[in-house]
């Protein structure tokens, strides 16, 4: 099988949405997975697995680094991001990444990072388990006072793949607690995927544990289309927990759509993603890849 290294990654994108705290939560989850709407639970390709279901390293062999660069035009929200997979070196995949957050001078005026370390081992064929370890550092604005925090939380998947191309995933997130629960809820996701090429289907529920009237409930629901086994066409939905301006909890749904091409040497890709609510809360992709 041959190495797919893709050296360079670049994004644009808008994190959700007012007061800042809301923001600095939303993780960078790569390119792919923001044009399917946020789902990937159950499709582990792509680094974006990493962060979504980490078992879904070790399903297929990759070996994949990805360099992102994000901005919020809606809240000022700067995020810089690198990521490395490798499931071809050894028997047990890796993975590592870095995302920096800073901006939003008016909300949270944040300088938050996320350190991630990952691991993943297939148990068959078709079954494989994964833990994800992270470290969240940094400091914002709560309330109106300067709020630093460093704290070690992480994530265990499980992700079964059969027949053709059907996926399975689950993911309990954030499962070491912390004292900063805006940063680190308890969820626990779920992800159904379809990854027959030329045609990608993914859907995803995470359910707060820390939430017991499901107020704060994430649906996801994407997908791709590869025409001509060069061009994907990628579309995506979401209802997410959003906060109003005057900080009152709400729900937010947002579209996404993206295109590309795609080839053995490198891929050209964008994305974008719009609040059904707000029409000034999008989201902008911009990719560029290269495959060794």
């Amino acid at each position: 099988m041959s190495r797919a290294l893709p050296l360079l990654l670049l994004g644009v994108t808008l994190a959700l949405p007012r007061p800042g705290a809301a923001s600095i939560a939303d993780e960078f989850h790569g390119v792919r997975s923001t044009g399917m709407g946020g789902a990937g639970a159950g499709l582990g390709t792509s680094n974006d697995t990493l962060y979504l279901n980490p078992a879904g390293m070790a399903i297929g062999r990759r070996y994949g680094i990805e360099l992102n660069y994000a901005y919020s035009p809606f809240d000022s929200l700067t995020h810089w991001n690198a990521s490395a997979v490798d499931s071809q070196s050894g028997p047990v995949a890796g993975g590592l990444a870095y995302t920096l957050d800073r901006g939003d001078k008016h909300g949270a005026d944040a300088t938050v990072s996320r350190i991630y370390m990952g691991a993943a081992y297939p148990v068959t064929d078709g079954l494989a388990l994964g833990v994800t370890g992270r470290n969240i550092r940094g400091n914002f604005l709560e309330g109106g006072t300067r709020r630093s925090v460093s704290v070690y939380t992480g994530d265990v998947g499980l992700m079964t793949r059969f027949g053709q191309g059907i996926g399975i995933g689950f993911t309990a997130r954030n499962v070491v607690k912390t004292d900063v629960k805006e940063l680190t809820p308890l969820t626990l996701a779920g992800g159904l995927a379809l990854d027959a090429s030329p045609l990608a289907v993914a859907a995803d529920l995470e359910v707060n544990i820390q939430d017991p009237h499901h107020k704060l409930d994430t649906y996801r629901v994407g997908a791709e289309y590869l025409l001509a086994n060069a061009f994907p066409v990628r579309l995506g939905w979401s209802l997410a927990p959003a906060t109003k301006l005057e900080g009152t909890p709400s729900k937010e749904n947002a579209i996404s759509a993206g295109a590309g091409w795609v080839s053995s040497g490198g891929m050209l890709a964008v994305g974008a993603e719009r609040s059904l609510e707000r029409v000034k809360n999008w989201r902008l992709v911009a990719t560029l890849g290269i495959f060794l």
